[in-house]
């Protein structure tokens, strides 16, 4: 079972690094206005990443790879007891939840999001989670069969 949640951290820490480092460089070209770094990191500081110094910017990234740490668990788990049949959408589809629960009910109760957010940012945030389960699960998996080998 340790095996399995240290899979599951491993793998959601990587994805989370992908996915941020995606964010964050869509961020600085300018394509989009909401990062997903920012939107962790503002969970703490309740800012947005043009109001973070380097310190916001450290420990937005902390939360980042926390909060990336304990979804890559949860992928894990549910893979543990749902078996690893399409595991690729189920990673995707648990992001997906959680994407639809933070967005519809923690988020605006935090206030984390400005008032009247783009729908191309809110799809390219939906579109993040959906990588981040994806490409979580896949780790998941393919380790498993490296391992059983």
């Amino acid at each position: 079972m340790y095996d399995r949640l240290n899979t599951g951290a491993a793998s959601g820490i990587i994805a989370g690094i992908i996915m941020g480092l995606i964010s964050m460089t869509l961020f600085a070209v300018g394509i989009c206005e909401l990062c997903i770094i920012a939107i962790g990191g503002g969970i703490f500081t309740s800012q947005l990443m043009e109001k973070l110094f380097i310190d916001g910017v450290i420990l937005a990234w902390l939360i980042h790879f926390a909060l990336s740490g304990a979804f890559g668990i949860m992928i894990a788990i549910m893979l543990k007891y749902s078996g690893t049949r399409y595991h690729i959408l189920k990673g995707a589809g648990l992001l997906t939840l959680v994407y639809l629960v933070n967005i519809g009910f923690l988020a605006p109760i935090r206030g984390v999001f400005p008032d009247n957010q783009e729908y191309f940012d809110l799809l390219l945030i939906l579109l993040y989670h959906i990588l981040f389960g994806s490409l979580a699960s896949f780790l998941i998996v393919k380790y498993e069969q490296k391992k059983v080998v």
